[in-house]
């Protein structure tokens, strides 16, 4: 019956009440199911979980002040944790996990260094400050290694969310690019996709009503996979650095057909005479 009233209720005034009072029945229902930041990043922890034990190397780099437990599932021995602000929290999952204070688009690594890169909401700033960036981790990823992002999906509830939240930026408020977007930036580095999804179609739900409406929409999590794919409150991203490297010019120049295991035929012309 309400959500019946919600729906007729602004057809009943003008377009601009109309408007109006969709706008404030929006700002009122979102403000009955507030997201924690916290939340959201335990899910991806999870997820991260799951793919991390696969990356072999040398080093690992995470461009966050975010601390993540999956990182001690990792089977790299070099961790460090990079945070562009002094506010850096300290890794209290595994000792092995250095944290180091450093810009961002000034990484201080050297080039074709590091093995797996780990960026989640690292490229939540305006267009040119996140092109910044992925070009720099880009710079100091080895060849065949993998880059990870994480990130708030524009075009998800949570892009919804911060389009209503106006006066109240939410705590993870940022610059949201799409998923396209940063699959153009990678292949312009020349990078190769290697998986990229989305998840948590339902918004983290923190107050009372919010935790039944969230265990309510569970089975969102089942079938928006397959009707929504890319409308996920999250996104993953998987990137590998392929290089092509030059043969050597015993792999592109051959020997003539006639000198391989051939007698030399005698000159059409006849003997050479000087």
């Amino acid at each position: 019956m309400y959500f019946k009233v919600f729906l007729v209720l602004p057809y009943l005034c003008d377009n601009k009440k109309s408007v109006k009072i969709h706008r404030l029945l929006l700002l009122t229902v979102f403000s009955w199911i507030t997201p924690l930041k916290q939340h959201y990043l335990d899910i991806e922890d999870h997820r991260l979980a799951s793919l991390i034990p696969h990356y072999t190397g040398r080093h690992l780099l995470q461009l966050s002040p975010h601390s993540f437990s999956s990182l001690s599932s990792s089977p790299i021995i070099h961790k460090v944790t990079v945070s562009s602000s002094h506010k850096c929290k300290l890794n209290t999952y595994k000792q092995d996990c250095y944290d180091l204070e450093s810009l961002y688009t000034h990484l201080p690594f050297a080039n074709d260094s590091i093995n797996l890169i780990l960026m989640p909401h690292t490229l939540e700033v305006s267009k040119n400050t996140a092109q910044t960036i992925l070009t720099e981790a880009w710079r100091v990823l080895a060849p065949n290694g993998h880059l990870i992002i994480l990130g708030i999906n524009p075009v998800s509830l949570w892009g919804l969310y911060r389009l209503c939240s106006i006066n109240k930026k939410p705590d993870w408020d940022g610059r949201f690019h799409t998923i396209q977007t940063l699959c153009q930036w990678i292949h312009f580095l020349g990078g190769e996709i290697q998986h990229n999804e989305s998840f948590l179609f339902r918004p983290p739900l923190s107050t009372p009503l919010g935790m039944w409406l969230f265990k309510k929409l569970a089975w969102l999590e089942r079938i928006s996979p397959w009707l929504i794919p890319y409308m996920g409150g999250i996104y993953l991203i998987i990137a590998v650095k392929r290089i092509k490297r030059l043969n050597g010019l015993g792999l592109v120049w051959q020997f003539p057909p006639v000198l391989n295991n051939k007698v030399l035929a005698p000159n059409a012309r006849g003997p050479h005479h000087a």
